[in-house]
């Protein structure tokens, strides 16, 4: 990951716990108990309100304790550093690990919440471009946030927001190497799965004409485990996905940006052998140079 360069996540709850959960395995070299009740990274709803933190707070809190925890041995130059204010609509994460091997390398992964429409999508784009200008990937998605009856807009809005953000950065990002990527997404929810899909497939169809926005496809992941009747979000009116899922994910994202033979010195402070090594079979252009975008 460090020789990947700076992610940036930005995106729904739904997002967030993709986050908590990946950067708990970089830090510590494995993913958190998925029953941890309330300590859980993955469901703020797990924890309790206290001392005047709200439930949110209190995941951030413990997510921020755990990397402490995990990544002692690099120095004190780690760590997980977060500004929150719900109320301000304002959630922003980035977490810095220091290899263990070579503590002047450093990982550096970002969260950003995001809420819907194509001027929120451009405001995160700017906001991201502000602070650097070197990101690698800027993974968006914002599903969650699409009630039933507006679920229409999705593709529009991240289409316009992708195109505006190629015609505004263009340089930047070919100096930088930057892709955009949507992360894609689906539900179990009957109301809302069918037209989730035409959504997904316009998304799908611009991305293959316009060449500049790769897919990170945890949608399959979904669909293969819906297939097979297994149970994968709290309960069957959510969009949130229990830990298993979000697991999944982070190790397909680790199997195409830090493919198994390029792994190195480790993916951060506790990853041991590499970030690609606990993500499953190398894919068929493992060893290539630089890694794919997500696809």
């Amino acid at each position: 990951m460090a020789d990947v360069g700076p992610v940036l996540f930005a995106g729904d709850s739904v997002t967030r716990y993709q986050y908590l959960t990946f950067i708990h395995f970089l830090a510590s070299g494995k993913y958190q108990h998925p029953f941890n009740g309330s300590k859980s990274l993955s469901n703020a709803h797990a924890h309790r309100a206290s001392g005047g933190s709200d439930i949110y707070e209190q995941l951030w809190e413990h997510s921020k304790h755990q990397v402490e925890q995990h990544s002692k041995g690099s120095g004190g130059s780690s760590g997980l550093y977060y500004n929150m204010d719900r109320s301000k609509g304002l959630e922003h994460a980035h977490l810095t690990l220091a290899l263990r091997k070579d503590k002047k390398r450093k990982v550096h992964l970002y969260y950003c919440y995001m809420a819907d429409g194509a001027e929120e999508i451009k405001s995160v784009i700017r906001w991201a471009m502000s602070k650097r200008k070197d990101w690698r990937y800027l993974i968006l998605n914002v599903c969650a946030h699409y009630g039933k009856d507006y679920i229409g807009a999705i593709a529009r809005h991240v289409i316009a927001a992708v195109g505006w953000a190629n015609q505004t950065y263009g340089e930047d990002f070919a100096k930088a190497g930057t892709q955009i990527v949507w992360r894609s997404c689906t539900t179990p929810r009957a109301s809302v799965g069918d037209k989730l899909d035409e959504q997904e497939r316009l998304i799908a169809q611009y991305a293959a004409s316009s060449g500049n926005l790769p897919v990170f496809d945890t949608r399959t992941v979904i669909k293969a485990a819906l297939d097979q009747h297994l149970v994968t979000t709290w309960d069957d009116t959510t969009v949130h996905y229990l830990q298993f899922m979000y697991e999944q994910w982070s190790d397909l994202l680790l199997n195409i940006v830090c493919p198994f033979g390029d792994a190195g010195a480790g993916a951060g402070a506790g990853a041991g052998a590499g970030a690609g090594s606990g993500a499953g079979p190398a894919p068929r252009n493992a060893g290539t140079h630089p890694p794919p975008g997500p696809h």
